[in-house]
């Protein structure tokens, strides 16, 4: 195979493959990359929710606390009910909690201790449990709003730590969802720019090839070829088609017939010189 179709051939596969292994890794990276982003864009959205959720049950919370002291104190079926959606919807956002924290022991301890402390505090049974007799400026409301004062303070340092600790974790993934998405940019952007330098490339290998199928006309007698209508030595050619740098150097042919030259040279110098015939 001729050197030049070796090229050609070679020059065919390479700007065939380049550019498929670089579409194949493009497509690599963007789905782990958007694998990798979206899994942290939904811890962040989760962290969010919490934080939301922990919120409402803090009003939850103190509803409920409302509803037992206004039923401790007056016995009216409303504040009990208040009491009991309140209590129900806070074991909601506990179990929802809970879930959402799925991987997070220390807000696993910490949703328990609220919850114990709830139970505790905000215990309430209408069997053993009389509304006091007494009116609301008398000693019972006193002692239910010390209790309830002392409940939402206790609640408010257990979902203060809480908060903190989840505003914490949420700086983290959010910071890990900016780093998936500056990755997932710049791989994009690496893949690109090895594509177009493999198109780059292939594109100037094949101009090269074009250019050597050209049909070069060289003077038999001098060697030059002719360019653009004026004849150059080779060596100008091969510079200026191709930008090649030129060395000059002596063939073993050359320097054979050199030496033979010189030899022959040499031998007539040294032979005796004869005399001129005599005329008669």
């Amino acid at each position: 195979m001729l050197p030049t179709q070796r090229i050609r051939k070679t020059a065919f596969w390479l700007g065939l493959t380049l550019p498929v292994l670089a579409l194949l890794a493009a497509v690599w990276v963007t789905h782990e990359t958007n694998g990798q982003f979206s899994a942290a864009f939904a811890s962040v959205t989760r962290t969010y929710k919490f934080l939301d959720i922990l919120a409402v049950s803090q009003t939850h919370i103190a509803e409920a606390e409302t509803g037992r002291r206004g039923w401790l104190l007056t016995g009216h079926n409303d504040y009990f009910q208040q009491y009991d959606d309140a209590k129900a919807t806070f074991h909601n956002d506990i179990a929802q909690l809970k879930i959402l924290a799925a991987d997070n022991p220390e807000q696993q301890t910490n949703l328990d201790e609220l919850d114990g402390l709830v139970a505790k505090r905000l215990a309430l049974d209408p069997k053993k449990d009389v509304p006091g007799k007494t009116s609301s400026t008398g000693a019972t409301a006193i002692q239910l709003t010390d209790e309830g004062r002392d409940t939402m303070s206790e609640t408010r340092v257990v979902l203060f730590q809480m908060r903190e600790q989840e505003t914490e974790l949420l700086a983290g993934r959010q910071k890990d969802a900016e780093d998936r998405f500056i990755f997932d940019q710049t791989a994009s952007l690496v893949l690109v720019g090895v594509t177009a330098i493999a198109l780059i490339a292939i594109v100037t290998i094949l101009i090269r090839l074009e250019k050597l199928r050209q049909i070069v006309t060289v003077c038999a007698w001098t060697g030059q070829v002719k360019d653009d209508g004026e004849w150059i030595r080779l060596d100008e050619y091969l510079k200026r088609r191709f930008g090649l740098s030129i060395s000059h150097g002596l063939s073993d042919e050359a320097a054979e017939k050199m030496k033979r030259d010189i030899g022959e040279r040499n031998r007539l110098k040294g032979a005796p010189a004869q005399n001129p015939p005599r005329a008669d």
